[in-house]
């Protein structure tokens, strides 16, 4: 028995090990990927508290993919006296910021919150080839710049940036409004002609969708001229698919597990290269005026100058066009693409948020009837001689400012992200290298410290509140133009002196200035970001103003709007979408009766309860 034990111990041992050897074989990758996603990644002293999570790598990723909004409310309300927290997503170290405070100390220091990465890779999604990306490189902020024994000096992104608030002021602001109005005014009285105000015939149709088409027409033809409509009849249905499915680009996946939106881009590109084509060739052949502030090939002045520029400075045809999808989506649609392409390099912010802002805003206005009439009257005191209306009287308007700045606290979500280029401090917290930082402004604009007044329950974030910015908006401008203009002078002075390593700000330095007339007012001031901050501040937000006012202006002038009741009760109420980011859509649409109206300060009932004779209709021409 001893003999046979002794023969059969060895394998035995053999036998016993193997479970060892295999549990060790699994463990100790187990163990590298844990100790690479979790210990490695715990946070370091100083840090934004961390949220913990249990998936190692990947962290928050998915929560964070699906749900921005829903995934940042959640790690607020887990660290809900801290200012900042610190989460993993896909391996990336992420920093969210939820303080005015802080995240105006992140827009000022653009030398260390630097925002070229996301540009770059926005480029290689659009087409940009190896030349491109080298072209692009040069002079950018990034944690690897350019040696200086291979920079060319070309400053493709510094130098397209500087071109773009140029032109989007003074006469060519003034010429994009007109043109932008008068399309809108045109497509009004196409579908309601101004002879059937004598009948008062009623028009039942989703406001939601009528909106939306209008000002994507007005935007496109104000922009881009009338010749892209010309090759391109599908322009509008391709820019709301694109809309769908463009995000999904940035995922970096391949083709195969995304075929409509490589698909989606494909057109774009292949539509505005035949519109560059032409537009060029129009000019060649003598087809427009030397130097027009619109033409019909390019429309705006510049979208033609920043076309030369991208040629002159040696970038692909397939670039480009890539870059004109994007700038179409953009001022089309949506915020969320100048945070994710920005400086206002593309222009995309040129009507930012526009056309969800737009149906916003006249949805709030058409549910609240005495809210309406209030609105229509403060409007009809901008019409001037003929035919016409005083935009500056129409933006400067009270309570019409204040809506049209509530409908962009309550419907805008734009995550604002930055690169930390240095370990740095912000108020109490370190940040280290290479980690993002990101201001999400759904974040600020909904926080009850924030927004809401005791003595005013109305005045709840989650309310939609009318009156809310009727008092106190006179410096936001100023707050927002300060913090800009400091964000700019430190990204120049870097970019221009050739990457040196940069120099932390002082706390002091970066704390946002005294302005409007008390603290309360200044922190709702700086928590309202529909349009960015420092140097991805939009420089379009004049137009934007001037393209969802004036728009409404003239749509309230000449048509008379009321809820369809029965729609309403069975359809619900549209509430923002917050599965989008940016600007944001109704979720649902808004039934509504639609005419052709007369002034409503001139309709009353006189004595013997009949009514007074219409007088003309208002119009709403930019004068």
């Amino acid at each position: 028995m001893n003999a046979t034990s002794a023969q059969t111990s060895p394998a035995s041992s053999l036998l016993g090990s193997i479970p060892i050897f295999w549990t060790l074989l699994i463990a100790f990758p187990t163990f590298a990927l844990w100790w690479w996603t979790d210990i490695r990644w715990r946070v370091a002293k100083g840090e934004p508290p961390l949220v913990v999570h249990s998936i190692p790598w990947l962290g928050h990723g998915l929560s964070f993919m699906n749900d921005i909004n829903g995934f940042t409310e959640w790690v607020k309300s887990i660290h809900p006296s801290s200012s900042a927290a610190t989460v993993h997503i896909a391996g990336q170290r992420l920093y969210l910021i939820f303080d005015t405070k802080l995240a105006s100390q992140v827009y000022r220091r653009s030398q260390t919150f630097i925002f070229d990465p996301f540009f770059l890779q926005a480029s290689g999604i659009l087409g940009a080839n190896k030349k491109d990306m080298k072209i692009l490189s040069n002079g950018a902020q990034t944690l690897t710049p350019t040696p200086k024994d291979q920079d060319s000096g070309q400053r493709v992104i510094h130098d397209l940036h500087n071109m773009t608030p140029q032109h989007l002021t003074g006469v060519s602001l003034d010429k994009l409004t007109n043109m932008f109005i008068d399309v809108i005014c045109k497509d009004i009285d196409e579908q309601f002609p101004e002879d059937k105000k004598e009948s008062y015939e009623w028009e039942t149709l989703d406001l939601c969708e009528f909106v939306k088409k209008t000002w994507c027409h007005a935007s496109i033809t104000a922009l881009f001229g009338t010749h892209i409509y010309e090759i391109w009849p599908g322009i509008d249905a391709w820019l709301w698919k694109f809309d769908k499915h463009f995000q999904s680009l940035f995922t970096e996946m391949p083709r195969i597990v995304i075929p409509t939106a490589f698909a989606l881009l494909d057109e774009g590109q292949e539509m505005c290269e035949k519109w560059e084509s032409d537009a060029i060739k129009a000019g060649e052949e003598g087809k427009m005026e030397s130097d027009p502030d619109w033409d019909e090939y390019w429309g705006l002045r510049f979208v033609r100058l920043r076309n030369e520029f991208l040629r002159k400075e040696g970038l692909s045809a397939k670039f480009r066009a890539g870059n004109q999808c994007a700038f179409l989506w953009g001022v089309s649609y949506t915020i969320l693409f100048l945070e994710a392409y920005g400086h206002g390099t593309n222009g995309s912010q040129l009507n930012a948020n526009a056309i969800p802002i737009a149906m916003q805003t006249i949805v709030r206005m058409v549910l609240s009837p005495p809210l309406l009439a209030s609105l229509v009257t403060e409007v009809s005191a901008s019409r001037t001689e003929g035919n016409s209306f005083d935009l500056k009287t129409v933006t400067t308007a009270p309570l019409f400012k204040s809506v049209y700045l509530e409908s962009l606290r309550w419907a805008t979500a734009s995550p604002s992200p930055r690169v930390v280029r240095q370990d740095c401090e912000v108020g109490p917290y370190l940040l280290r290298k290479g980690n993002m930082a990101i201001v999400h402004s759904r974040t600020l604009q909904m926080d009850e410290e924030t927004w809401y007044i005791p003595s005013k329950p109305e005045s709840h974030p989650s309310n939609f509140w009318a009156e809310r910015f009727v008092d106190g908006d006179a410096q936001s401008e100023e707050l927002r133009v300060e913090e800009n203009n400091e964000a700019e002078t430190n990204w120049s002075e870097d970019i221009n002196s050739k990457h040196p390593a940069p120099k932390p700000l002082s706390r002091k330095m970066a704390e946002p200035l005294g302005g409007p007339k008390s603290k309360a007012i200044q922190q709702r001031m700086l928590a309202l970001r529909p349009f960015g901050g420092g140097t991805t501040l939009c420089p379009g937000r004049h137009f934007a103003t001037n393209e969802i006012m004036g728009g409404l202006a003239a749509l309230m002038l000449r048509l008379e709007i009321e809820v369809d009741q029965e729609a309403l009760e069975r359809n619900g109420t549209p509430v923002p979408d917050l599965s989008k980011q940016g600007g944001l859509f109704p979720d649902r649409g808004l039934i509504c009766r639609t005419a052709r109206g007369y002034d409503r300060q001139c309709i009353g009932r006189n004595d013997e309860n009949e009514f007074h004779e219409p007088v003309a209709q208002y119009s709403s021409l930019n004068s």
